[in-house]
């Protein structure tokens, strides 16, 4: 695996309102270690407690769903800046704002780095789409857990970890599950819908083993692997 989207999950942000950045440092001393092996890769930041909180004022002053996602946006793009910071030169000299010029930035040799990018859409759809639109076979996210589980494995201490599994299968756990904002973090419908639909396939890994990204390039089986069939 040369090149794959990184998708940051709210939990590599959640700690930044109270001072701690370990998780995104230890994040951005592993992509430079992986541009030096010629790793290709785009990065999209998801939301954390930051979104939810502004989201949440937004609402109860009044704002509209429309709104509601813009805010929730912003949020995204603030952790993309954090990133940005953190890799210095390695990384484009802004938050991209289209897919378009994540391919400019690729051209340039610079890591492309966006949060959300439109209302209705999630950081996890924007992530499958940057896959489409750079022609890039993996994404690989970085959430709460070590990779899926048959149910929450914050609440069911008997839950069971898979290895491999399709996005049929993926959905079908989506769908018996209710999971919490920032515990278990999975794919939404449309990412599933999209990555499927182009045979992108998709790897969930832990944000607290940050390092385990180059043992994956380097071709060790960790995580979770979902595959479009």
């Amino acid at each position: 695996m040369r090149s794959f989207v990184l998708l940051l999950g709210g939990y590599v942000f959640r700690d930044v309102l109270s001072g701690g950045y370990s998780k995104i440092a230890s994040v951005a001393n592993v992509i430079k270690q992986l541009r030096e092996e010629n790793i290709e890769l785009a990065i999209v930041t998801g939301g954390s407690s930051l979104a939810r909180a502004y989201i949440k004022a937004a609402k109860e002053l009044g704002a509209d769903n429309f709104t509601l996602d813009e805010v929730g946006i912003l949020s995204t793009r603030l952790h993309a800046l954090l990133i940005m910071s953190a890799l210095n030169n390695h990384a484009y000299p802004k938050v991209i704002t289209s897919y378009e010029e994540a391919g400019i930035a690729l051209s340039m040799n610079k890591i492309p780095i966006s949060g959300g990018m439109q209302p209705g859409q999630s950081t996890d759809a924007v992530a499958s789409l940057m896959a489409e639109k750079l022609g890039f076979n993996f994404v690989v996210k970085m959430t709460s857990v070590d990779g899926v589980y048959d149910k929450d494995p914050h609440t069911y201490p008997d839950a069971k970890k898979i290895d491999e599994l399709t996005y049929d299968e993926l959905e079908e756990i989506v769908r018996s599950q209710s999971y919490h904002p920032g515990k278990y973090e999975l794919l939404d419908a449309l990412s599933i819908k999209i990555l499927r639909r182009s045979s992108i396939s998709t790897i969930i890994l832990s944000g607290d083993t940050p390092r385990a990204l180059l043992e994956l390039v380097n071709g060790k089986r960790i995580g979770s692997l979902i595959k479009p069939r």
